[in-house]
């Protein structure tokens, strides 16, 4: 049986001023939502099982194969269903270029608890990283390289911010994340026997001779104040990428995408992962 879809042709339609409120931090804590708008970021989420309420699409004839598909997948199987016409969608869209899909998802509420720890784990920590940018670029690398989870150790980080989602193009939802303090990633990174690994331009070594074939963190921070100093203390060791020219360091989420790629790099030539 084909769901019904509710047509929403006014800026000022309630559900349009609900969906505007989620653009801002407080009205996502609120309601304990997230707003996701593209295809491959819709679809990432809903292959790692976050549970989409509402999925708002652009009045258009291209979209037509992709909402009937949608509506099929057993994922949403209770989601709701809204064609907006196009003025009422610019004003909910906060992406130029956008595919015409915007979807309201259960927040997901992660704690360091679960984020995996067997094996041979490998975590970055993002210390002091606020930017939607730099925390996107570090979950695509984060993704890529098939890091075991990532720890934003700054309470006023907002990995759900959707320009966080744009950015990471969807990777949010397929690599565990979790928000918390700098006291309780050390102490729980120690309980797990990771060696904790920090990124700084004073280091004396380079990042190529650190050992991260074991279980590891790679902390990095922000670009003007680096790694806190109480991450700075709780180093195993501090490693530095060598800069031969007037800047003192690269770009957060470039640091992030080379250190931890070395690490994956000694891991493959070790045999292990």
């Amino acid at each position: 049986m084909k769901k019904p879809i509710t047509p929403i042709n006014s800026t000022q339609n309630p559900r349009i001023k609900a969906l505007v409120r989620l653009r801002n931090a407080r009205g996502r804590d609120s309601a304990g939502l997230v707003l996701i708008e593209g295809t491959k970021e819709l679809s990432r989420a809903l292959e790692s099982g976050i549970l989409i309420e509402e999925i708002y699409y652009r009045k258009s004839g291209d979209l037509i194969d992709l909402i009937e598909s949608l509506m099929n997948r057993q994922e949403c199987s209770a989601t709701e269903f809204f064609e907006v016409n196009t003025t009422a969608f610019e004003k909910i869209s906060y992406r130029a270029g956008s595919s015409g899909i915007i979807a309201v998802a259960e927040r997901p509420e992660r704690s360091l608890k679960d984020i995996p720890s067997d094996g041979n784990p490998l975590y970055i920590v993002m210390d002091g990283i606020e930017k939607p940018g730099n925390l996107g670029a570090v979950l695509r690398s984060a993704d890529g390289a098939g890091v075991t989870g990532v720890i934003a150790s700054d309470e006023r980080a907002d990995p759900y911010n959707p320009n966080v989602i744009r950015a990471s193009l969807g990777t949010i939802f397929t690599v565990p994340t979790v928000v918390t303090t700098a006291g309780e990633a050390i102490h729980w990174l120690r309980s797990k026997g990771v060696r904790i690994v920090v990124t700084t331009p004073a280091a004396d070594t380079l990042y190529t001779d650190a050992d991260m074939t074991g279980p590891a963190a790679i902390v990095v921070g922000s670009e003007d104040r680096g790694a806190r100093r109480e991450w700075l203390e709780a180093a195993d060791l501090q490693v530095r990428i060598p800069m031969l020219g007037a800047a003192d360091s690269l770009n957060v989420a470039q640091s992030a995408t080379i250190i931890v790629y070395e690490a994956l790099r000694q891991r493959s030539a070790v045999g292990g992962s």
